[in-house]
Order: structure tokens, then C-alpha cells, then sequence
């Protein structure tokens, strides 16, 4: 879609004030997500969990990393740096384990902004009352946007300080955020805020691409340095190059569409929960088909 068809950059700022005339800690968003205060709101635990939370966090990937090492364990048995480690246990947690002070503002923030991003991002379309769409740009750009918007500087080309909100909350899922609280009033404050403007939101699946930047492209050659059977083999690779592309596409192609029946036998994303709860419909683009 061309940027006739989008919000620009202005437009955006504009809708983002409307959605949050006070900020993303604004007192409003408070009231909404932590009518009681922070420090008794569950989604507190996002940033301070429990000793017993970052124990199941640590143990996760503890087992996670031992997995991934089970193959190379196999081809090399003998290598002692690849030796299984024994799991973290409670006890050592609790010793390392500090409760950090509590910055409101801050934290507040980031959540709200990062839960923006796997709304207006993510491969997802928020759509405006007109039509068109609020496009915050690139996964980097997105992050740059919010972050400028934060701080309020003008839009960085480069995206400014986007890894602060790139990627959302999948960039610290590790961190088992989505374990440590229901993030689902996040996003349905944020779809609130979005359904009195008038603007709806497409859910689009996740899917993995390819991108080909083509072969490596040498130096022109003089008429006197061309050799049939270089440009044979160089044929012949390129050959077996879009061969080998065009498998792995089709790989990809099942894996998405087996990702998408599975995801039938799940309950929807929290985000897809989220917007049920406010519009009382299923987004366009969910269930996937």
C-alpha cells in the first residue's frame, strides 16, 4: 500500500496524542491498569518478579539450552565442555535475588509502549477511522517511533532508540513476561482508546520469510577473460541456488500452514483475547485460514 494510503508521520503523532493525551503513565492509563496503584497492580510483576518466578524462568532455560545441546552432545561425547550442567535450584536464586526499587513512571511506560508495538506492529494494521492505515513503519522503525514519541524528539530516519520498544514483548518473553502477568488489560486499554477514535485492527499470523539478495555479483570481465565453462558453472550454480530457495520456501510454506491449524487448537493470543473483549467480534484475520 502506497503512503497515499497511510497516516503520515504528523497524522501519527496526532493519533497518539488522542490516544493518550497524558502520556503512557498518564494518571488515565493508571486508572485503567492499576486502579489501586502500581505497587498492589499485578502487572507490577513485569518488571519485579517473584524469587520463585525468576527460579521457574532460570529453570526453563536452563532445560531449553541442555536441548539444544542434546545433538552436538551425541556427535561429541567425549568433548567435556559439553558436559550437561546441573539445573539452578531455588536456594541460589534466592541468594542472588535483590527486589529492585520501584519506578513508576518508567515502568509504566515501557509496558504500554512495548504492548503498542505488538498492536501496531508485529506484521499487524491498525486502521484509522478514514481508511487508512497507521503505519509506524519497519519492526525497527515502529520501535524508533514509539520510543521517539516517548521522549518527545521528532521521528528519527534510523528509528532513534528503537531496541528500548523493538520487537515488543516478545523481546523479553525470555524473561517469561508473559508468565508473570496477564497482559490482555494492556491491550484491551489500548483498543479502548482506539475504538473511540473510530479505528479497527487486522490480526495478521505470523510467518517466516526468505529474502534473496541474489548471487554474489563479481567484477565485469573483459571479452578476452570469458570462459564457456565458467559461465557453465556459474549457470549451473545459480541453477542449483534458486533450487535449493524454492525447497526451502516450500518448507516454510507448511511449517505456516501447520503453525496455523495448531494455533486452531489453542486459545487465541492474548492480544486477539483482548480485542474480542472490547469490540465483541473477532478481528479480521482471525481465526486464520
Amino acid at each position: 500500500m502506497d503512503d497515499y494510503h497511510r497516516l503520515n508521520d504528523a497524522e501519527l503523532k496526532a493519533l497518539f496524542d488522542h490516544l493518550f493525551p497524558h502520556g503512557f503513565a498518564g494518571e488515565d492509563v493508571l486508572v485503567e491498569l492499576a486502579c489501586e496503584g502500581w505497587e498492589k497492580s499485578p502487572l507490577k510483576a513485569c518488571f519485579h518478579p517473584s524469587p520463585e518466578q525468576v527460579f521457574e524462568e532460570c529453570l526453563r532455560l536452563h532445560r531449553r539450552f541442555q536441548e539444544l545441546g542434546a545433538s552436538r552432545r551425541k556427535r561429541k561425547p567425549d568433548n567435556p565442555e559439553l558436559v550437561p550442567q546441573p539445573e539452578p535450584t531455588l536456594a541460589q536464586v534466592q541468594a542472588d535475588w535483590k527486589d529492585e526499587p520501584v519506578n513508576e513512571e518508567e515502568e509504566v511506560q515501557e509496558l504500554v509502549g512495548r504492548c503498542l508495538w505488538d498492536i501496531f506492529s508485529d506484521g499487524h494494521d491498525v486502521v484509522a477511522s478514514d481508511g487508512r492505515l497507521a503505519h509506524l513503519g519497519s519492526f525497527r522503525g515502529a520501535g524508533g517511533f514509539i520510543a521517539d514519541y516517548v521522549d518527545g524528539k521528532q521521528r528519527d530516519a534510523w528509528g532513534g532508540d528503537y531496541l528500548r520498544f523493538y520487537m515488543g514483548t516478545s523481546w523479553i518473553s525470555c524473561l517469561g513476561i508473559h508468565e508473570r502477568a496477564d497482559l490482555t488489560p494492556v491491550y484491551a486499554m489500548i483498543f479502548r482508546r482506539l475504538k473511540a477514535l473510530g479505528a479497527d485492527w487486522v490480526y495478521h499470523f505470523p510467518e517466516l520469510g526468505l529474502v534473496d539478495f541474489g548471487p554474489r555479483r563479481t567484477a565485469s570481465r573483459k571479452p578476452e577473460d570469458y570462459s564457456p565453462s565458467d559461465a557453465f558453472a556459474e549457470e549451473q550454480s545459480e541453477r542449483e541456488r534458486q533450487a535449493e530457495l524454492e525447497r526451502v520456501r516450500a518448507e516454510l510454506a507448511k511449517i505456516h500452514e501447520r503453525s496455523k491449524r495448531e494455533a486452531l487448537d489453542c486459545p487465541p493470543p492474548k492480544v486477539v483475547l483482548a480485542y474480542q473483549q472490547v469490540f465483541g467480534r473477532d478481528p479480521k484475520g482471525w481465526p486464520p485460514v
